[in-house]
């Protein structure tokens, strides 16, 4: 092999290697890559936390909600921590192999919707960009006619080596109404409360 060969393979090598070093990272940065939809886990080669996570995904209506409504769900940071990236679906409590329902399209940049099955339904949610999160709010809309108990699954990346996979959320039953001991949420009672008020005011 000449030397000019030799330099000319030595680059096509080196290319080669530089691109799978920075395509799976790009890929990480913009959101999670496919593979990660199995486990949940990142592709980024560092075993997963196992500590308390200092994020957590939270249900503002409460444990249940009727039939075919949708549910706005929040994943926040509940320290000064932030987390740079996400993958959240949602799995009936009796399966954790198949996530359910579909994600509604973000009203922000933070978010974007993938497909984690076969069937080209938008059942998850990851980051856009590496930037550091401490809110992001999304939107899920269950199977039609759904009346089991889902639960909401997230990974939580603070940075590379640092990561908590499948934190889980309160579990939410569908039902076709609301049991009258069902424990209400703040902005429930705020709407509750101001209406009582407007309809005392106008008698």
């Amino acid at each position: 092999m000449s030397c000019h060969k030799k330099i000319v393979f030595s680059c096509a090598v080196v290319s080669v290697l530089l691109l799978s070093i920075l395509v799976p990272i790009h890929g990480i940065s913009t959101g999670a890559p496919a593979a990660a939809c199995k486990d949940m886990t990142p592709e980024h080669g560092e075993l997963p936390q196992t500590t308390t996570s200092p994020f957590k995904t939270e249900i503002p209506v409460g444990a249940y909600v009727l039939m075919d409504d949708s549910v706005k769900i929040e994943l926040r940071s509940t320290t000064s921590d932030t987390f740079k990236g996400f993958l959240v679906m949602a799995f009936d409590s009796e399966d954790a192999s198949t996530p359910i329902g579909t994600f509604k399209q973000p009203v922000n940049e933070l978010a974007q919707l993938m497909n984690c099955t076969s069937d080209g339904v938008l059942n998850a949610a990851t980051h856009t960009t590496s930037a550091e999160k401490t809110l992001v709010n999304l939107e899920w809309q269950p199977p039609k006619y759904y009346m089991g108990t889902a639960v909401f699954r997230t990974t939580y990346v603070k940075d590379k080596k640092t990561y908590w996979i499948k934190t889980e959320s309160i579990t939410v039953s569908f039902v076709m109404e609301i049991p009258s001991s069902a424990p209400r949420s703040n902005s429930v009672w705020a709407g509750l409360m101001a209406v009582s008020l407007l309809a005392f005011l106008m008698r």
